[in-house]
């Protein structure tokens, strides 16, 4: 994907978006029969002179997760990395530079941020918070 527009454009068509501005989209991701979703945030921004995608998912409040239970799980994960954000709040984020993402390289850490963080919040919420 060349360009931030047209990986909007992509996800616009083969996901199911939930909101779209000018830097970010979210994409709702269904995982099972019981109904269960999660929000993916898909967002741009630029470090190292060039153009770089983020993908994050909300998982628990920071009272929710001790941080070294937090450190234990970003030792065990093969994608992506938890986060602590200025609200208190967990995140499951993935970053990747933009020039070089082809559709698989967008698709996989769409579905792997959305399967980990659904099962993390699970695990520490019992709540679908998406």
């Amino acid at each position: 994907m060349p360009s931030w527009h047209e990986l909007r454009e992509h996800a616009r068509t083969q996901y199911q978006v939930d909101k779209m501005e000018d830097d970010w989209f979210s994409v709702l991701w269904s995982l099972n029969a019981e109904g269960r979703t999660q929000r993916i945030v898909v967002s741009r921004y630029e470090a190292y002179e060039q153009e770089w995608v983020e993908f994050r998912s909300y998982l628990c409040a920071e009272s929710e997760m001790s941080p070294r239970v937090a450190l234990r799980k970003n030792d065990s994960l093969n994608i992506g990395a938890l986060a602590l954000d200025k609200d208190g709040d967990y995140s499951l984020i993935h970053r990747a530079a933009i020039a070089t993402l082809d559709q698989q390289e967008f698709a996989l850490p769409l579905q792997a941020i959305a399967l980990i963080a659904d099962r993390f919040e699970d695990e520490h919420t019992a709540k679908d918070a998406y």
